[in-house]
């Protein structure tokens, strides 16, 4: 996907308000509490399925770790990938001997070509307008090795965001983009919605190991929540 210097600004200060959002967020220990997704389990169980546990990836938006240590205590050796670096920070501080596997940034910063046989991004691939998230799935799609897996979880539409927004954009595949209003010192962010119509399109070219499923589960209370969300394992033909 080409950008021209208008779009990149726009995704480069899209892209620094989310690392300041997340690390307010995790400044004040959010998900500290919580048990990681059910999704988790999931996902290790269609990886031991197809002959890749133990065994090396990545995930996306590792976040402060509350999905992270379940998956490496379940077998993957995976390079934790995140924007923020108070959420690094904590894991580290929790598990110092993962040091070497965090890296801080976007896909962007991986070697050209480099793959892994696991791929994961949980409740990330959201940000931006729906360019910028399309975007990052393609991307994220491309790092997955051949035989590969994808396991994704990302904002459906029907949600009922828990802090002020409004309606940035809506679109023909009946996708919404969302912008967050500032609040308690946080910036504002674009947050995009989707549809699973449009989320299998891009995932088109993928197996389904375990097709798009929705979600609502609240964490916190393990009953139905506001927060809806796809989710889904995907493998890429060898």
């Amino acid at each position: 996907m080409k950008h021209n210097e208008s779009d990149k600004a726009l995704e480069d200060r899209q892209r620094q308000m989310a690392a300041a959002f997340w690390d307010h967020e995790y400044a004040q220990d959010r998900f500290a509490d919580l048990p990681p997704d059910p999704f988790v389990t999931d996902i290790l169980g269609a990886a031991w399925a197809h002959g890749l546990l133990p065994g090396p990836g990545i995930y996306i938006g590792v976040g402060n770790g509350r999905n992270y240590f379940p998956l490496v205590e379940g077998g993957l050796d995976l390079v934790g990938l995140d924007i923020s670096t108070v959420g690094l920070a904590a894991i580290r501080k929790r598990a110092p001997g993962h040091y070497a596997r965090l890296v801080h940034g976007d896909l962007s910063v991986l070697p050209a070509g480099e793959t892994f046989p696991v791929v994961i991004g949980l409740n990330v691939f959201h940000h931006g307008d729906r360019d910028t998230a399309y975007a990052h799935i393609r991307a994220a799609l491309e790092v997955v090795a051949p035989g590969g897996l994808f396991g994704i979880r990302v904002n459906a539409v029907g949600t009922t965001p828990g802090r002020p927004s409004e309606v940035a954009a809506e679109y023909d595949d009946g996708s919404v983009t969302r912008r967050y209003l500032p609040e308690d010192g946080m910036p504002p962010l674009l947050s995009h919605f989707f549809t699973s119509a449009a989320l299998a399109g891009l995932l088109a070219a993928y197996e389904p190991v375990l097709s798009l499923t929705l979600d609502d589960t609240d964490i916190a209370t393990g009953r139905p929540g506001d927060w809806r969300r796809w989710q889904g394992v995907y493998r890429r033909p060898a």
